[in-house]
């Protein structure tokens, strides 16, 4: 609207001047009105031929991980483009140097900046370093370009709309950091032989090994054979696990949900999931919490493939702290697709009647249960004949640089 009627005005002056003859009106008549169609034809073919591009190197990463990020402008014309500003859009859990925080709570995004000039025909790229910080499915862009023309009496803007996805797995610990050797949930192993016993039942003698308890070693075999001679009982594990994370960390779902606990707990499952693979475990992945850009809960069958790994961490990546369903409904839903006598892995942050109630049920059908409980204190409910591991307080040390940022 500015510009029409500077043109108008300018039409008007050229007007003035040749009726009554006055060069000067004439030259400044003229002057604007080439001005005005300069900075409009400019504006109109400023972004013509010009292409914008980011690359990334690597689209995986796991937290603290540094990746490669390369934008690149190139002018295909003639026409110059005397400023051109870039910015792009960054999620939290992405850093960049010198990106700018905006917006507040689950929308803070950071804006990263380029500014630069382009000469007709010129390809220009920046790299940059980003650094993983948080665990999620991290969106970046799209992108904003604006330019003006030379005489800076206005601007064009462009918005593109590809965007870019960086998934970042959630922290792996290692489980005796979590809890002491001799309490290893799943046990210490020898190659696949898991070595978390069943005292009550034993199955044969052999060989002591500096590794065995000396409560375990037979005397009076050893008297019979002279040698040390420790006893094998049945393990208590199976080999097939499933990981069951609770993505409540409150009893009623008007209490909200704590990210904080929320985040403890898919690390403790992305540790459980780590240490079974590297056992040959057969184990699967199972959530009420939502996957990002999906209305439906977390699962993932049981397998022992080479992939199985990636597979439950991507899913673990995916993870909000939002509930489709209680658990104890998916628990029930799933649990009846375990092979007999396998292993359930249950994370959680809160412990209710009603997790303890499935629990048990669980149980008279045969499947083992273990618990890892992510809050903060003791579950506050009791579950009989369920070993519950208290990691927590192992995990606060991780409180103020995990936050879950699935968008």
């Amino acid at each position: 609207m500015v510009n029409e009627l500077w043109l108008f005005f300018s039409v008007l002056l050229v007007f003035i001047g040749l009726v009554a003859s006055q060069g000067l009106l004439l030259v400044v008549g003229s002057l604007v009105i080439v001005i005005t169609l300069t900075a409009r034809f400019w504006n109109r073919h400023a972004f013509r031929k010009v292409t914008h591009s980011r690359t990334l190197s690597q689209h995986r990463a796991f937290i603290g991980d540094s990746l490669e990020y390369t934008v690149t402008l190139v002018n295909e014309k003639i026409l110059p483009l005397i400023w051109v500003d870039i910015q792009d859009q960054f999620p939290e859990g992405i850093d960049l140097p010198g990106a700018h925080l905006r917006g507040s709570g689950a929308e803070l995004t950071r804006q990263h900046s380029i500014t630069a000039s382009l000469l007709p025909y010129q390809k220009v790229s920046w790299k940059y370093t980003l650094t993983c910080t948080a665990r999620g499915y991290h969106r970046i862009g799209p992108v904003r370009l604006r330019t003006g023309d030379i005489f800076g009496f206005s601007a064009a803007e462009i918005r593109l709309s590809d965007v870019d996805h960086v998934l970042v797995y959630p922290r792996i610990v290692d489980l005796d950091q979590l809890v002491l050797p001799e309490e290893h949930p799943l046990g210490q192993t020898r190659g696949r032989q898991t070595m978390v016993q069943d005292t009550t039942r034993f199955l044969r003698l052999r060989d002591y090994s500096p590794t065995d308890p000396m409560k375990h070693i037979d005397w009076k075999a050893t008297a019979r054979r002279m040698r040390l001679q420790t006893k094998v009982f049945e393990p208590v594990v199976s080999l097939n696990v499933l990981i069951a994370l609770n993505a409540s960390t409150s009893e009623y779902a008007w209490q909200g949900s704590n990210r904080r606990i929320f985040e403890r707990a898919v690390t403790a499952a992305a540790s459980v999931a780590s240490f079974v693979a590297n056992e040959g475990y057969s184990f699967g992945l199972v959530s009420n919490a939502v996957a990002s850009f999906s209305g439906r809960w977390l699962s993932v069958p049981l397998g022992a493939s080479a992939d199985q790994l990636s597979l439950v961490l991507e899913a673990l990546a995916m993870a909000a702290p939002y509930v489709v369903t209680p658990l104890v409904d998916v628990l029930r839903g799933e649990s009846s697709l375990l092979p007999p006598g396998a292993t359930i892995v249950l994370v959680t942050g809160v412990m209710t009647d009603a997790i303890a109630e499935e629990v048990a049920e669980i149980r008279e059908r045969g499947y083992r249960v273990l618990i890892l409980f992510a809050g903060d204190g003791a579950p506050g409910v009791e579950t009989p004949d369920v070993a519950v591991y208290r990691v927590g307080k192992a995990l606060e040390a991780f409180d103020e640089h995990d936050t879950v940022l699935a968008r």
